[in-house]
């Protein structure tokens, strides 16, 4: 990588994304990155920062995307479109998102739009009140399953219905795991995610019908997951959880 876009590394995250409190040497980064840099691209990607912070975007992401095309050699005639067609889906996955100003909920929805998702879709996924939960897991699921050609409707069902039942972040990727996997096996989406829900649905049955074991507290039954949690189809837990061969 070159000197000028090292520079240029280096200053994003303290000029371009626009700190509300400078850092000392900022005004001196701003001037070297008036130096190091054509005079539009610099001016065009301090507006792009301007804009999507205005709309609520956490400056962060913008530094991220910009350290992406940087770390690649890419030329800012390439990085400056990029930058500026992700901003916007950034700045209406925001608007979507409401009150959710998380940079995890932000991003996956921005990804969400690139990859097809009706932005009804992920408003409707926001406006469904679950205690604040972070939806970035949910809208990743989302965005698997319609990308996989499951229905918007069908697979913002499924999505929901996890979340209602109180499934973890990893639990929800599992799902959407095992329909991609009943679909590579010649399923149809229709028959893969009966399949998954019927399965997902047959745990928890099991799970509420376990009686307490001895010592277990009052109205507590011991085989239960922690609160917030819920069952996945068996083999679709992160590679971690997993034994070898298994």
């Amino acid at each position: 990588m070159s000197v000028r876009w090292a520079l240029v590394a280096l200053i994003f995250a303290g000029v371009v994304v626009g700190s509300p409190s400078p850092v000392p040497g900022q005004e001196a980064d701003a001037r070297r990155l008036e130096d190091a840099l054509p005079a539009e691209y610099a001016a065009r990607v301090r507006e792009i920062a301007r804009e999507a912070r205005a709309a609520g975007v956490p400056p962060g992401l913008i530094a991220r995307k910009a350290f992406e095309g940087v770390a690649k050699g890419h030329p800012p005639e390439r990085i400056v479109p990029a930058l500026d067609a992700y901003a916007g889906r950034l700045r209406e996955a925001a608007g979507l998102l409401g009150a959710d100003r998380r940079p995890g909920s932000i991003s996956a929805a921005a990804e969400a739009l690139r990859r097809g998702v009706p932005p009804d879709a992920i408003r409707s996924m926001a406006s469904r009140e679950r205690a604040g939960r972070e939806l970035a897991a949910p809208l990743i699921v989302l965005s698997d399953l319609t990308e996989a050609g499951v229905p918007t409707e069908d697979a913002l069902e499924m999505v929901n219905s996890a979340m209602d039942r109180g499934a973890r972040g990893d639990q929800m990727l599992g799902l959407s795991a095992a329909v991609r996997r009943r679909m590579r096996q010649g399923a149809d989406w229709r028959t893969a995610v009966d399949d998954v829900r019927r399965r997902v649905e047959r745990q928890f049955q099991l799970r509420d019908r376990r009686p307490p074991s001895d010592g277990a507290r009052p109205g507590q039954n011991p085989s239960r997951r922690p609160a917030g949690t819920a069952p996945v189809p068996p083999g679709t837990e992160p590679p971690h959880r997993q034994r070898d061969g298994g």
